[in-house]
């Protein structure tokens, strides 16, 4: 009984937050349930669920701050985020921790949580980068995205067909014929996640520690692509990503810097298109 009211309860936190609870959720968190029950470790399942709410509330005040709808400046108070959130102080100071470590905000004592400058934050950090591109500035964002990947993967593609190593090569190789597959499939989710293996594989196959470094930075654009913009697989862009395959393995520097300079391009190119469609 006592997981099936933990359970029910769950559910109904998620509904307020406005998650999507589909059916797999609700499953998996029910064996989640059960097998804390079984094992005697409802405490441990309770932690889990605080750090799951934690995250959600950092998220949402994340994406209000970069919105602008919470100015710099501001002062938000814990016992008032405990309010709004209905959660226990523990929580809320977790959720403000989880934003300190993005520099969006700072706990400054007897006065409260400050909302820091936009010099401050780390705007290269993939739930910043998310919140912007569900918020108002996702041109601009946009912008700095396209300009980044310009400068990056495109050396990343020139210093991979000189240091790939032959797994990285077939690991890429892989990757596009999972594309193919997810988008003959229509399965984006399939396809966004051999996508981000794809340019992971040749970020990493440059093996320059710093160009590698922006691995999680093109995956959550990426990832913002799929799930915030209409999106639909190009076979033009995928063949780009196997002329980038196939040049790698060659050790063709020329014609993998080409293809993927064409990549960065089109990608631009489609999410603007997508933002202009979205905003009519």
């Amino acid at each position: 009984m006592l997981g099936s009211d933990l359970y029910r309860n769950l559910a109904i936190e998620l509904i307020s937050w406005g998650a999507v609870v589909t059916e797999c959720l609700v499953k998996k968190v029910f064996k989640k349930v059960r097998d804390s029950e079984r094992d005697g470790d409802l405490a441990r399942l309770k932690d889990m669920l605080d750090a799951s709410m934690a995250t959600t509330i950092s998220n949402v005040l994340g994406a209000r701050i970069v919105s602008g709808a919470v100015a710099p400046g501001t002062v938000m108070r814990l016992e008032e985020l405990d309010s709004e959130f209905g959660v226990s102080r523990s929580v809320t100071r977790e959720a403000v921790k989880l934003l300190e470590a993005f520099h969006i905000v700072r706990a400054r004592r007897r006065i409260g949580i400050v909302v820091t400058e936009e010099a401050e934050w780390d705007v290269s950090s993939p739930a910043v980068i998310r919140w912007f591109l569900s918020g108002p500035r996702r041109d601009e964002v946009i912008a700095w995205i396209s300009e980044l990947r310009s400068a990056v993967e495109p050396l990343a593609a020139e210093l991979a067909a000189q240091r790939a190593t032959r797994q990285e090569t077939t690991t890429m190789a892989l990757a596009v014929t999972e594309m193919i597959a997810a988008a003959t499939d229509r399965d984006l989710d399939e396809y966004l996640r051999w996508d981000i293996n794809f340019h992971t594989a040749l970020l990493q196959a440059s093996h320059n520690p710093l160009v590698a470094s922006h691995v999680k930075i093109v995956a959550a654009v990426l990832e913002g692509r799929t799930h915030l913009m209409p999106f639909e697989p190009k076979q033009e862009a995928i063949g780009f990503h196997r002329s980038i395959a196939d040049a790698v393995a060659a050790h063709d520097v020329e014609a993998a810097t080409l293809a993927m300079r064409r990549i960065v391009t089109e990608a631009h190119q489609a999410m603007s298109s997508s933002m202009l469609a979205s905003s009519k």
